[in-house]
């Protein structure tokens, strides 16, 4: 968790039950050039994959969020 949470990107980690042990929520700002989507891509696979221990990810885009 401490290592996600060094990543500037990396707005949330959380330990949970089940498939996966955590859950970080990686935030990027929007570029005219690349899309957040690929943002979130390179994030993934230039920086957390490196994590010692990270042995495999699963990327989920949100589409719509709200929030209160």
């Amino acid at each position: 968790m401490d290592d996600l949470l060094k990543l500037k990107d990396v707005q949330e980690v959380h330990v949970v039950p089940g498939e996966w042990d955590l859950l970080a929520v990686i935030e990027t700002e929007r570029e005219a050039v690349v899309p957040s989507d690929q943002k979130v891509y390179n994030v993934v696979m230039e920086s957390v994959e490196k994590i010692k221990h990270i042995q495999d990810t699963n990327t989920m885009v949100s589409q719509f969020s709200k929030s209160k």
